[in-house]
């Protein structure tokens, strides 16, 4: 059994457990969430939401694991470019600036900084398109859907 696991089970189905495994780690976190008393709640609560985007990516990924594999699944990949690391390591950083300064600081930072790791050098550009982005995200969520984004240790301290 040379090539090991990757080998063995193919890139596809390989990816699709990794997926799973991520999200079944997801929804067993949201199950120590705190319970919104029901006089409170309006429209969905603080872990059903992310309990049914994790039941669908486990969904997905059961799907993905059991399809056919495509042609020429054994063939060499090509090496992953610097700019995906990257990419990986904005994604991990939008985590920590989310819990120190809340969801609005990180999705106003993340596509700047994205942009830039992507070769975009037009500020002009990134700066609006975050701050328009972020704002057309906040009137959904919170104006249409009634959710409280994460405000964060330093959005916690300043406004309880």
């Amino acid at each position: 059994m040379s090539g090991g696991l990757a080998s063995w089970l193919g890139r596809d189905r390989l990816v699709a457990l990794g997926a799973a495994c991520i999200a079944a780690l997801a929804l067993a976190y949201t199950f120590t969430f705190d319970t919104v008393p029901a006089a409170l709640m309006e429209g969905m609560g603080a872990a059903e939401f992310p309990q049914l985007i994790c039941v669908v990516i486990l969904l997905l990924s059961v799907c993905l694991f059991f399809a056919r594999p495509a042609r020429g699944d054994a063939e060499a990949l090509p090496p992953v470019h610097a700019c995906t690391w990257w990419t990986l390591g904005l994604c991990l950083a939008f985590f920590g600036v989310l819990a120190l300064a809340g969801m609005l600081a990180a999705m106003f930072l993340f596509p700047i900084a994205a942009g830039l790791a992507w070769g975009e050098r037009r500020l002009h550009v990134l700066v609006p398109s975050a701050a328009i982005m972020t704002l057309l995200i906040w009137l959904l969520f919170v104006r249409v859907f009634q959710f409280t984004l994460p405000g964060g240790l330093l959005g916690d301290a300043l406004f309880g």
